[in-house]
Formats: C-alpha cells, sequence, structure tokens
C-alpha cells in the first residue's frame, strides 16, 4: 500500500489565493508537499520535474491564462495530476470548456474553498488503492 503523501502546484496569479491555499493544504495529512507558481508559464516548465499529483489552477491570470494552460497538458499520459479550476469566472462557458479540456473539478473561489480536502482525501484514497 502506498502511504506516499500528495505533491501539490498551486497556480494563480493572487498572493492571497496562494497563501490560503497553503494553508489549508499543510493542515492536511494527504500532503506532503506544496509548490506555488503565480504564472502557467512557471507552472509548465516545473510539470515534468515536480510530478504534481494535483494542480489547482486559476482561469484569469496575465500571459497564458488557466484555459490555455489546459490544453498544453497531456491527457493522454497514464499518470497526470488531477485538475482543480479555481475561479472567480464561474460561467458555464468556462466550465464546460474546462471539464472538456480535461479538468476535474470546477470551483468557485468565493465559496468552494471548503471542498478541497475533501477533493485531495479522494486522491489520496484512489491513489493508495491504484498505486
Amino acid at each position: 500500500m502506498n502511504k506516499k503523501g500528495l505533491k501539490v502546484l498551486l497556480i494563480d496569479d493572487t498572493l492571497i489565493v496562494l497563501q490560503h491555499l497553503q494553508t489549508l493544504l499543510s493542515e492536511l495529512k494527504q500532503v506532503s508537499r506544496t509548490e506555488a507558481v503565480m504564472s502557467a508559464e512557471e507552472a509548465l516548465t516545473m510539470m515534468d520535474q515536480y510530478k504534481p499529483d494535483i494542480m489547482v489552477l486559476d482561469i484569469n491570470m496575465p500571459g497564458m491564462n488557466g484555459i490555455e494552460m489546459l490544453k498544453r497538458l497531456p491527457l493522454n499520459e497514464l499518470i497526470r495530476p488531477v485538475v482543480i479550476m479555481l475561479t472567480n469566472n464561474t460561467f458555464a462557458g468556462y466550465r464546460d470548456e474546462c471539464m472538456r479540456l480535461g479538468a476535474d473539478y470546477f470551483l468557485d473561489k468565493s465559496r468552494d474553498f471548503q471542498m478541497i480536502p475533501s477533493i485531495v482525501e479522494k486522491v489520496q484514497e484512489r491513489k493508495v488503492v491504484v498505486g
């Protein structure tokens, strides 16, 4: 049985959101490590080396946005991160596009932060069973 903790990559251009997520995740025993970056470009350059189990990705960021980053993630790999879109842009068109591109969850920043711990728990359970 795999007891290794999860690695989480946080991608958001708002420092306070990153800090809030890091605090939330630091309280979860399932998470062994978090990395936070403020751009999709930074995230893409570290993906191969860091190999996150979970990515929390914002949509609106300067430069490449979260939807563009999602398009660049290889969906056909056997091991790919669980993608949580966390955004203020909850327009149904954004949600549909993100889910079509392979996002696993689409959460509203203003009300869904409390869902993240249960998502992490589900991912860890699935990893223990599979891994």
